[in-house]
């Protein structure tokens, strides 16, 4: 190896370390950027959720108290078929939760996306740079 070639090596080198260097900083702000996100949205969707739920038991339980008052003589069958009611809905809302979580969510979806896409171009440049014979 001669002393020139051995300069420019370790500068391409350095070079292709840097280049590295920056990609995987992208990489990871990107990485960063949808955590952010997806926590954002999160909090976002349980305060709502806190909310609405709140509402809905007040509302709810102003309702039985209605119908308990406007059927007072039946007022045993309007609590059971309340109770009844309610724990069917309370299943089928617990199922439905169950299902969500299982589905997962598309976190680092774009992050993967990028990466492959870096991993696809670094072999089309190995290709190019490195024919077959």
């Amino acid at each position: 190896m001669s002393d020139k070639a051995a300069p420019g090596l370790f500068r391409s080198l350095r070079n292709l370390l840097g280049d590295l260097v920056d990609v995987g900083r992208t990489r990871l702000a990107l990485l960063a950027n949808e955590v952010e996100e997806e926590k954002i949205r999160l909090v976002g969707v349980l305060v709502h959720s806190i909310l609405a739920l709140t509402c809905l038991i007040i509302g709810v339980v102003l309702l039985v108290a209605f119908l308990v008052l406007l059927f007072w003589e039946q007022r045993l069958l309007v609590m059971g078929a309340s109770c009844l009611l309610f724990l069917v809905a309370a299943l089928g809302f617990a199922r439905r939760s169950q299902m969500g979580l299982a589905r997962g969510s598309g976190l680092f979806k774009a992050s993967l996306a990028e990466l492959e896409a870096d991993a696809a171009s670094l072999r089309a440049g190995a290709r190019d740079e490195f024919p077959s014979a």
